[in-house]
């Protein structure tokens, strides 16, 4: 699991991508052998962020226990999967002692100053990167110019996963983790190819 973890790059927040991509730009990481990035696209994103602050202000703010904020997640759409957010929810609450209820842990309000510079140059970041590399989005609405075209000329794969929200990973847990496992096998990441029990390896062709 450890020569996953260093080999298989999961990118599921703006920062991260970021970050790995500019690192990998650098050759700081010679070790990683694929990229996964999860529903993160620049075009779409650099769009709404004049929406971003109405958003988070319209949000639910406090609640009397963790039970009201996993319950607010899965009405408000913020997560499909009552079960992935029973996890995943009370790590992201604090409990404020003078308000005598939970709130958000991230003050993402307080970040704007940031929101440009997590997403802009991701798209040719990603695409540039030379390893194998997916994208998994909730809707192909999410696709900007640069990586519509970059999809077209088959420079990585990508998957749409329905029926769910921004959180793939969490909404569809089970059908994440096989599209994973996929993409490993037929990119054999790892030094000798990574065997991975019930998978099937695409056909080597032949010299």
């Amino acid at each position: 699991m450890e020569m996953l973890r260093l080999q298989l790059c999961l990118l599921a927040t703006v920062w991260e991508v970021q970050l790995q991509l500019t690192l990998l730009q650098k050759k700081s990481l010679p070790s990683l052998a694929g990229l996964v990035v999860v529903d993160v696209v620049e075009g779409s994103a650099m769009a709404s962020l004049i929406h971003m602050q109405k958003i988070l202000s319209n949000r639910m703010q406090h609640f009397s226990t963790p039970e009201k904020a996993i319950e607010w997640s899965v009405k408000s759409g913020s997560l499909r999967n009552i079960d992935s957010a029973r996890v995943s929810i009370p790590n992201t609450l604090k409990y404020d002692e003078s308000k005598k209820c939970y709130t958000h842990r991230a003050r993402l309000e307080e970040t704007e100053q940031y929101w440009r510079e997590w997403y802009e140059g991701l798209s040719e970041k990603f695409l540039s990167s030379p390893v194998p590399k997916i994208l998994l989005l909730a809707g192909t609405d999410r696709l900007d110019r640069a990586l519509t075209i970059g999809q077209m000329q088959g420079k990585f794969q990508m998957v749409v996963v329905r029926h769910t929200g921004h959180a793939i990973q969490e909404d569809v847990p089970d059908e994440f983790a096989t599209l994973l496992l996929n993409f490993i096998s037929h990119n054999r990441i790892g030094p000798q190819g990574i065997e991975i029990p019930g998978l099937r390896r695409p056909p080597q062709s032949k010299p």
